[in-house]
This record gives C-alpha cells, structure tokens and sequence, in this order.
C-alpha cells in the first residue's frame, strides 16, 4: 500500500532546511525567526528558539520566506540537518511528517517523526 501522507519537514545534507506552511503556522513563523531542534524522551522536537527581532547577531537556523506565496519557509543549518540526518541513519535526504504540538514553558514543541522518512 503506498504512503500517501505528505512530509512536513525535510532535511538536505548540504544543509537546507524545508518546512511546510502547515508546521509554519503551528510555531507562528516570522521571517528572521530562529529555530532549533532538541531531543527528549528519545524524539526530536522543533521549536522557535529565537523571535524575530529579539536577538542581535547571526544566528544558524535563521528563517526566511520562500518565494512561492505559499506560506512555507526555509532556513540553511548544515549542524541541525546533518544531527537529523545522523539520528535516522539517512546520507542525503531526510523528510518527515510532524506530530503532535505540545506546549511548555510558553514555548510550543513539535514531534518530528524521523523514523519514518516519506
């Protein structure tokens, strides 16, 4: 039977970092926001670790709108693709389908659901 679900997230080895209009708006994505990944109770969690306009510097995992109109974003992080990468043992490309949304801390968390790439 063919999967027919669609990816959320996906993951490039030379860094590039795709994410869905539908997760985009789960986290309130802005351009400029950062993001980040941690790992806890042996899943991954996507989060918005910096607000546009709260932090000064350059930052990995800065976001930026894609010029489709579509409402989906892209950022280029070669640590946080290659750590996902390595986590579900994929060389070159990694896309997931997301799960649930939990909130702690007044900071929503996203599951990646890494062990089943689309």
């Amino acid at each position: 039977m063919p999967n027919s679900r669609k990816h959320d997230i996906s993951f490039h080895a030379s860094g590039k970092i795709d994410i869905s209009a539908h997760i985009a708006r789960k986290l309130s994505l802005a351009p400029g926001d950062v993001i980040d990944i941690v790992q806890g109770c042996g899943e991954m969690y996507l989060y918005v670790k910096l607000r546009s306009g709260n932090y000064a510097g350059r930052h990995d995992g800065r976001v930026w709108a894609t010029a489709n109109g579509k409402g989906t974003f892209r950022t280029c992080s070669k640590a946080l693709a290659t750590a996902m990468l390595v986590a579900a043992g994929v060389n070159d490309r990694l896309r997931c389908p997301c799960g649930m949304e939990i909130e702690r801390d007044n900071t929503k968390y996203i599951t990646i659901i890494y062990r089943c790439s689309l």
